[in-house]
C-alpha cells in the first residue's frame, strides 16, 4: 500500500526492526501476526460492538498505520483517518468449532503491504459472545492486543451507558517520531547492547538445551562430525510448520501455586519460569546453565500502558542455577535478574541477537536459545468486572523452534500453558511430556521450598 500524498513517511523503530528480522527465519509472514480473543459471559450487542471498532480505529493510531517497501527498506505511515464497514459475525455450537475457525484464521497470511494490518470477528458460543482480533506485530505486541480490548470494552461501555467516553489513549505516532528525533538513540543503544553482551558473556559459551534433552543438538553433532557442537541450527526456514499444544492446569494444583506465591509476595512468573529452567537442565545431562528469550513489554510509564502499538522485546536471560541451591533460593535468584534485565531492556532484539553471532561464533541458522517465554498477568477487573476467558490461536508456522505463553485465568484461578513448537523438533507428546516435568517440579519445590534442585530433580525423575 502506498501512502497517501502529503503523509509523514517513517522508518521503523526498534521493536519493528525485530518483526522484520524474523521475516527472514520463515517462508511464511503469518509467524509475525498476534491472533487473540475475548469471549464475554454476558451477551454483547454488536451492532454497538462496531461502531466501538470504528471509535477504536480513530482513538488508536496503531490500528491506522500501515506499512510498504521504498528502495528495499520497509517503512510506515499512519491513515488520517479508517473505517471498517464491515464485521464477520460467526456462531459457533462448541468451543471446538470455534478454535477450529479462529485458528484457520490465525494460520492465514495477513496481506500487509497492501493494507490488511489487522483482522477482527465477532462470534456467540455457548452463551459466550466475543472478539477475535489478528494483529500484524508490525502494528501490534500481545500487550497492544489486550490493551485495545479494554480500551474497546471501555467505550462500548460509554455507548451503551450513554456516559462520557474513556480518558483519550497515548499516541504510537508520537512515540516512534520521538524514538527516531533522539540524537542520543543510538549511543543508548550500544550502551545498553554491551550491559547485556557482558551480562550473557559472564561465563563459558552456553550450550542449547532441548524441551526433548539432547536430540536437536546430537543431530547437528552428528551431522557435523562434530561433538563439540553447542548451537544447533534451529531457525532454518524451511522448517517452520508449528504445533499449537495446549495445557490447562487442574485448579487444586493451580491453587498450591497461587498460594505459595501470595504467601511470600512471589511473582508467579518466576516459579513458573525456575520450573521450566530445571526441566531443560534435567533433560539436558543436568546442565544448569540455560538461555531463553524472555519477552520484556517496555510498557513502564502510565502512558506506555495505555497506548498501542510494538514496543516488546525479548531479553536474552541466561540462568546459572547450581543444584545444590534451594527452590526458594533460585527463585530469589531469578527475581533480581529480571529487575536486572528489564532495567537495560531497551537494547533490541536485532543488537542482541547479532551479538549472540560474534560472541558464540555461530551462524545466523544456529542458536543456544531454548525457547522464548512469556507471561500474562491477567486481572478479574480488566474489563469492567465482566467475567472473560482470553483465548490464543495457531499461526501455523513460526520462526523460532519453541514459544511458551502462560497465564492465569482471573476466574478460574487456572494456570494455562501455550506451546508453539515446531514440528521437525517437538511432538506433541514430547511437548506434553516437558509440560508434565515442569508441574512436577514446580510442585515439588512450592511444597518444600528448601530443597535443594537437585533432591527435586532425583525426586521426580
Amino acid at each position: 500500500m502506498k501512502p497517501p500524498k502529503g503523509v509523514q513517511i517513517y522508518n521503523l523503530i526498534d521493536s519493528q526492526e525485530m518483526v522484520c528480522f524474523m521475516w527472514k527465519y520463515t517462508l511464511h509472514m503469518q509467524t509475525t501476526q498476534i491472533p487473540f480473543s475475548v469471549a464475554f459471559d454476558d451477551e454483547l450487542d454488536f451492532k454497538i460492538l462496531a461502531r466501538a471498532v470504528n471509535i477504536e480505529i480513530a482513538r488508536n493510531d496503531c490500528m491506522r498505520l500501515r506499512v510498504f517497501r521504498e528502495l528495499g527498506k520497509v517503512k510506515q505511515f499512519f491513515l488520517p483517518e479508517y473505517k471498517l464497514d464491515k464485521i464477520i459475525i460467526k456462531d459457533f455450537e462448541t468451543s471446538q468449532d470455534r478454535e477450529a475457525y479462529l485458528d484457520a484464521d490465525a494460520s492465514t497470511k495477513l496481506d500487509v503491504f497492501n493494507g490488511e494490518t489487522f483482522r477482527i470477528i465477532f462470534f456467540r458460543e455457548g452463551g459466550k459472545s466475543g472478539i477475535y482480533i489478528n494483529a500484524s506485530h508490525m502494528i501490534m505486541d500481545a500487550a497492544a492486543t489486550f490493551i485495545f480490548f479494554a480500551d474497546l470494552m471501555s467505550v462500548y461501555d460509554s455507548l451503551v451507558n450513554g456516559t462520557e467516553m474513556p480518558k483519550a489513549m497515548a499516541s504510537y505516532e508520537e512515540l516512534i517520531k520521538k524514538e527516531l528525533a533522539d540524537p542520543k538513540h543510538k549511543e543508548k543503544i550500544e550502551r545498553e547492547g554491551k550491559i547485556l553482551e557482558d551480562f550473557v558473556t559472564r561465563d563459558k559459551e552456553p550450550i542449547f538445551c532441548g524441551a526433548n534433552g539432547m536430540k536437536a543438538l546430537n543431530r547437528s553433532r552428528k551431522l557435523r562430525l562434530n561433538k563439540k557442537v553447542k548451537a544447533p541450527f534451529v531457525y532454518l526456514p524451511i522448517g517452520d510448520k508449528t504445533f499449537f499444544t495446549k495445557y490447562s492446569m487442574p485448579s487444586d494444583i493451580s491453587d498450591k501455586i497461587t498460594t505459595y506465591t501470595e504467601e511470600n509476595h512471589l511473582s508467579p512468573e518466576w516459579v513458573i519460569q525456575l520450573g521450566y529452567r530445571t526441566a531443560l537442565s534435567l533433560l539436558n545431562e543436568h546442565v544448569n546453565d540455560t538461555f531463553l528469550w524472555v519477552l520484556s513489554p517496555r510498557r513502564r510509564t502510565v502512558r506506555e500502558k495505555h497506548m498501542g502499538g510494538t514496543l516488546a522485546s525479548p531479553m536474552p536471560w541466561r540462568e546459572s542455577i547450581p543444584e545444590n541451591i534451594t527452590f526458594a533460593e533460585g527463585i530469589k535468584q531469578i527475581s533480581e535478574n529480571q529487575c536486572f534485565l528489564f532495567r537495560h531492556c531497551d537494547a533490541p532484539f536485532t543488537v542482541i541477537r547479532a551479538s549472540e553471532l560474534k560472541i558464540f561464533h555461530i551462524t545466523p541458522l544456529e542458536s543456544v536459545n531454548s525457547m522464548m517465554f512469556s507471561y500474562l498477568p491477567l486481572t478479574q477487573n480488566s474489563f469492567g468486572g465482566r467475567k472473560f476467558e482470553f483465548g490464543g490461536y495457531s499461526m501455523g508456522h513460526y520462526c523460532m523452534p519453541l514459544y511458551t505463553v502462560t497465564l492465569k485465568d482471573p476466574y478460574t484461578g487456572e494456570y494455562k500453558f501455550s506451546y508453539i513448537h515446531r514440528q521437525n523438533m517437538y511432538t506433541k507428546e514430547e511437548m506434553l511430556a516437558f509440560n508434565d516435568l515442569t508441574v512436577k517440579i514446580m510442585l515439588a519445590g512450592i511444597e518444600s521450598p528448601d530443597k535443594t534442585l537437585g533432591e527435586i530433580m532425583r525426586e521426580v525423575m
